[in-house]
């Protein structure tokens, strides 16, 4: 009574002794076992009607044994078809075997039809009863049947709920097709979300007040330094291996250059009073030439929530094994998803350029990111001369 009293009462989760926490009543706490305790009792319970309809005016030892071979044969079933969903995602992941398996065919084939040790286990139990089954009886599907359709449908109930206690579905690429059909909810699209929200949205649009947007900044800055940037756009960078250098000029083999910054946004957000915000402006040096004076200035960084992403899979935190073994989706997931918000934005979308890329060629050598840059540059400028601007 006073822990209800007290859970009533209570505005801040609160830590017990025994490490345990006590939460208000309005804020969700922990889930615990009450819908895995219910599903076994569900089967016990459908088991039980199994044997119940089956043993009308027959022998005790052949209703039990009604019940595991009807319940060892509809598990074999369903386990098939299972396994033939299997087989049509993995011809889809072929089509993939490359990019995200590094053309390793098995590994196709291992993460497509791996199965937990539980579910082999009750494969290899069933396939025996089914083969003992088979030797007992003539016609196995008349046997099922000839015990009545009530026996055959708890059994199968119960057959339904056994598999799904025990993840029949359960493999790394299964998990992989979960994470892009979550809505939004997977680690990536979140991180996509929060960088929006919390920054682009902040550094790109004119809202109108002091503060001035993106191209405003731009057009500030050229007019104080006497330079010209040839497009007027902040470009992420979204390297495949994640890590981005604290200044680009290292991922550029030095042809690149930090320049003066763009002025300061300043915003007061979540109690930090007059938060700043600014973007930092390159020179890039074709051909790594610094001596000329053919420079190009352009405003680019890389997407931060993916760099601090890759810290959390340097260190062994619970989740980091899960996190490596599905970075790519993730990162996929966070690009996807960020270059939908930033096209449906049309305050955002002129002002913004991702640029997702392979950060190591073939050789394992790392790509210049000054001469993407300038790739990027010489086509967007090249379609603004085709649209007249």
């Amino acid at each position: 009574m006073a822990n209800a009293i007290d859970r009533n009462e209570l505005q801040v989760v609160k830590e017990l002794r025994g490490g345990g926490l006590l939460y208000p009543k309005n804020i969700p706490g922990d889930r615990g076992n009450a819908a895995l305790i219910t599903q076994i009792l569900f089967i016990i319970l459908f088991i039980a009607l199994c044997a119940y309809f089956a043993s009308r005016n027959r022998d005790l030892n052949e209703c039990i044994k009604y019940c595991v071979y009807c319940t060892s044969s509809n598990i074999l079933l369903i386990s098939l078809c299972n396994f033939l969903i299997r087989i049509a995602n993995l011809f889809e992941e072929l089509r993939h075997v490359h990019a995200r398996y590094g053309d390793k065919i098995s590994k196709v084939f291992a993460v497509a039809l791996e199965y937990n040790t539980l579910c082999i286990i009750i494969i290899a139990v069933c396939i025996s009863c089914l083969i003992a089954m088979r030797m007992e009886v003539k016609n196995p599907f008349n046997y099922l049947w000839s015990y009545g359709p009530e026996a055959y449908i708890c059994s199968l109930l119960s057959t339904l709920i056994i598999l799904r206690l025990v993840n029949i579905d359960e493999s790394r690429l299964d998990t992989t097709l979960k994470l892009s059909q979550m809505k939004g909810l997977d680690y990536g699209s979140s991180m996509a979300y929060s960088y929006f929200y919390g920054y682009l949205n902040i550094v790109l649009p004119s809202v109108g007040d002091e503060s001035k947007g993106l191209y405003e900044n731009i057009k500030v800055y050229e007019s104080i330094n006497g330079v010209e940037v040839p497009v007027k756009k902040l470009f992420i960078l979204i390297p495949t291996s994640l890590h981005i250098p604290p200044n680009l000029e290292e991922a550029s083999y030095y042809w690149m250059e930090s320049a003066k910054k763009l002025e300061s946004v300043v915003r007061t957000r979540a109690g930090v009073v007059h938060r700043t915000y600014h973007n930092t402006v390159y020179k890039i040096h074709p051909s790594g030439q610094r001596k000329n004076n053919s420079k190009v200035y352009v405003i680019t960084e890389g997407a931060t929530p993916l760099l601090t992403f890759y810290e959390v899979l340097e260190h062994s935190d619970k989740d980091s094994s899960s996190y490596k073994e599905f970075k790519k989706e993730i990162a996929g997931s966070f690009y996807r998803t960020l270059r939908h918000i930033i096209k449906s934005k049309p305050e955002c979308r002129d002002l913004c350029e991702l640029i997702y890329y392979e950060d190591y060629d073939c050789d394992g050598k790392k790509v210049n990111i000054a001469e993407i840059l300038l790739e990027k540059i010489g086509e967007q400028t090249t379609l603004a001369l085709d649209y007249g601007e």
